[in-house]
């Protein structure tokens, strides 16, 4: 569907040639949409990056799934079908220098391709802390406000492969992308293909453009509230009236996460005066368990995704930030 608005495309050029008009370009156009697409970026390495991803999910299944996605965002899904989605993923998390280090991951990422993605999370990271600057001076802060809550600590940043694969017919009960909000900080979305729908600022479903050579840049929960919402966590989907059975799609995406202590607002809580205050580590374990959990079976490698109270969901529920409140499991029971 098309807008009654222009969707924001802005040169990254004008970073270093007009600062204050494209920061407030960019602060307008997260405000507006929290997405925008984002041109002359000059991360390097993707066309490596989407080769590696065609050669890794080309493996047997047994390879492939060797290694299960864990609480550090590193390993393989796809091996069970979820209500999130009907995808398989490669996910890089740690801090800078953990993929070279890292146990979860399958052997067939061998320490030269860990490098490869470690020099692309590398230029992705510098391209994030770019982008916040824009949003810290028109917040009225220093440019480099939030390099501080965004070091090379724990949970470290995620570069994620993704393919949403053919089917021979629709899978029952599964999305090809559930409508969600990202977690962290913000997300950039590497594709050729079209697919990705977002609600415009009219709220209605909303085809993003695809641009050659650009990013998909959106804004995530943690920096949206860090700004009281001014910049906008919103929602998004891949549909199977967009992305069919008989098509697949590969994505190389990259998301951003504030370090674990950041803390992201106070949340009153009904037992105690005092109010609570929300580190990103308490957001994140939320975030992932509900993502995640259920892709892993007893007895897998890996750290297993840490339990978490009622209380601290419907908390969290209450932001009307993740998800615009609605949050659930989405392990698929499948009789």
């Amino acid at each position: 569907m098309e807008s009654s608005r222009e969707f924001p495309i802005l040169d990254f050029s004008r970073y270093s040639t007009d600062f204050d008009g494209f920061s407030k370009d960019l602060f307008a156009a997260s405000n507006e949409w929290g997405f925008f697409i984002l041109t002359g970026h000059g991360v390097e390495g993707l066309e490596r990056m989407r080769d590696l991803a065609s050669q890794f999910f080309d493996l047997p299944m047994e390879e492939k799934a060797e290694k299960i996605i864990d609480r550090t965002l590193t390993g393989y899904d796809g091996k069970k079908l979820t209500t999130f989605a009907a995808s398989e993923g490669m996910s890089f998390g740690h801090p800078a220098g953990g993929v070279l280090k890292t146990e979860n991951l399958p052997t067939w990422w061998d320490s030269a391709k860990r490098q490869e993605v470690e020099d692309f999370k590398s230029g992705c990271y510098d391209l994030s802390i770019a982008i916040m600057s824009c949003f810290a001076v028109q917040m009225g802060r220093d440019r480099s406000y939030f390099t501080q809550f965004h070091q090379h600590k724990e949970p470290g940043n995620v570069l994620k492969l993704i393919k949403y694969p053919r089917f021979k017919e629709r899978p029952t009960g599964v999305p090809r992308l559930s409508e969600h909000t990202d977690w962290g900080s913000i997300t950039f979305v590497f594709t050729d293909k079209a697919g990705l729908e977002i609600r415009d600022p009219d709220d209605r479903w909303f085809d993003l453009p695809v641009v050659p050579g650009g990013v998909v840049v959106n804004i995530a929960d943690a920096l949206s509230l860090w700004s009281k919402k001014s910049l906008k966590s919103t929602m998004h989907r891949i549909g199977w009236n967009n992305l069919d059975v008989t098509t697949d799609r590969t994505s190389v995406v990259y998301f951003t996460h504030p370090n674990n202590g950041a803390v992201l607002t106070k949340l009153d809580k009904e037992s105690s005066d005092e109010p609570l205050e929300l580190t990103y580590r308490d957001y994140l374990k939320i975030r992932s368990a509900l993502t995640y959990a259920s892709t892993r079976d007893g007895g897998e490698t890996g750290d297993d995704f840490e339990a978490f109270d009622e209380t601290a969901l419907n908390l969290v529920k209450s932001l009307r930030v993740a998800n615009s409140g609605v949050l659930e499991s989405h392990r698929l029971e499948v009789a």
